[in-house]
């Protein structure tokens, strides 16, 4: 499985540099549906769909590496690049709160990694409660309490930082935004490829999104993708 993984994306890398782009984003994107995170791999899908001139679809992956990485530098680059080409798309509102947290918590570890400083504190507080218990009972309860309340805000940190978003983003050329989930509804809002909002809520087919202008609409989710790949919820 990890040979054929290694292989595919060797190849989809020489097609790459062969200017085989579409190619390339179709062996990419079949490894992004086994449902790994990989950053790196979102990457590469972001700089074929970049090459294609598809540049709602390219914003997508570069966010999605994004939310896995967010302090690599190239990616955050070529994020800003393709903005400058996005001249009419609409923003989104700001990350929730607690988004915003794990954001800020995942630029400076890995889930995983807050995680394995919290249980090798945790496991240094269980030491010292055993040593206490059994070798020096004169031994302070501070130390033991002081790690092992560290450790849990630190757990509690390696659980907030576990990617979550509910941005979603334009894919298509356009978008109408209708004021209910109806097509023969009244149309409020046209938004263009690459805009993106936070998705409120969903109704057979439809999106509700809140846009960064303020405005909220209905929006036929066909043209709009989640930041989150669905198969990592």
């Amino acid at each position: 499985m990890g040979a054929t993984v290694i292989s595919l994306s060797d190849s989809a890398s020489t097609l790459y540099a062969d200017g085989q782009f579409e190619s390339a984003r179709t062996l990419f994107e079949s490894l992004a549906e086994k449902g790994t995170a990989d950053p790196a791999l979102y990457y590469n899908i972001g700089n074929c769909y970049t090459r294609l001139g598809q540049f709602g679809e390219a914003r997508l992956w570069y966010e999605r590496s994004l939310l896995f990485d967010p302090r690599n530098e190239e990616t955050l680059h070529n994020l800003e690049w393709l903005n400058t080409r996005l001249t009419d798309a609409l923003p989104p509102p700001n990350d929730a709160l607690l988004h915003w947290i794990g954001h800020q918590l995942r630029a400076i570890l890995t889930p995983e990694h807050w995680g394995l400083v919290a249980g090798v504190l945790l496991a240094g507080a269980f030491a010292l409660l055993i040593l206490r218990k059994f070798k020096r009972p004169s031994l302070t309860w501070r130390l033991p309490l002081a790690l092992s309340s560290i450790g849990l805000v630190l757990l509690l940190a390696a659980q907030i930082s576990k990617p979550q978003s509910d941005k979603v983003v334009v894919v298509g050329n356009n978008s109408y935004g209708y004021s209910a989930p109806d097509a023969n509804g009244k149309r409020i809002v046209l938004l263009s490829e690459g805009s993106a909002g936070r998705l409120v809520r969903t109704s057979e087919g439809w999106f509700y999104v809140a846009l960064g202008d303020g405005r909220q609409a209905w929006f036929s989710s066909d043209h709009w993708i989640p930041i989150l790949p669905i198969n990592l919820h």
